[in-house]
C-alpha cells in the first residue's frame, strides 16, 4: 500500500469542448471552400460546353448559308438558341460576305466568310 494516500487514481483523458470546437470550425472551413471550388467549376464547364455547342451549331449553319447563300433565321430546337444568316454582296461585286449569328443564354457567336459570287 502506498502511505501516502494519493492512491491509484485513473485519470480520463479526452477532448475538450473548445478543442471539439475549433476542430469542427477548421473542418467547416475546408468544406466550404471545397464546395466553392467544385461549383465554380461546374458552372465553368457549363460556360465552356455551352460555346463550343453554341459555335458548333454556328459552323453548321455556316455550311448551310454556303451552299443556299439567303437570308434566314428561325429557333434552334427547344434548346433557347437562335440563329440569323445573312449573305451580303460588297463592293467588288465577285464576293458575297456570309455572316452566322447564333444566340442564346446571354451568349452570342459570330462567324463571317467570303465566298465568291457564282452568278454572273
Amino acid at each position: 500500500m502506498n502511505s501516502s494516500g494519493s492512491g491509484n487514481k485513473k485519470t480520463i483523458s479526452g477532448f475538450t469542448l473548445l478543442e471539439i470546437m475549433i476542430a469542427l470550425a477548421i473542418i467547416g472551413t475546408a468544406l466550404t471552400v471545397i464546395v466553392h471550388t467544385v461549383n465554380y467549376h461546374t458552372n465553368l464547364m457549363y460556360e465552356n460546353s455551352l460555346t463550343t455547342r453554341m459555335f458548333q451549331l454556328a459552323k453548321e449553319k455556316m455550311n448551310e448559308l454556303e451552299t443556299a447563300p439567303r437570308d434566314s433565321s428561325g429557333d434552334i430546337d427547344t434548346s433557347g438558341l437562335s440563329y440569323e444568316n445573312t449573305a451580303t454582296p460588297v463592293k467588288d461585286t465577285r464576293f458575297f460576305e456570309l455572316r452566322t449569328v447564333v444566340k442564346g443564354h446571354g451568349r452570342q457567336v459570330v462567324l463571317n466568310e467570303l465566298i465568291i459570287n457564282k452568278s454572273p
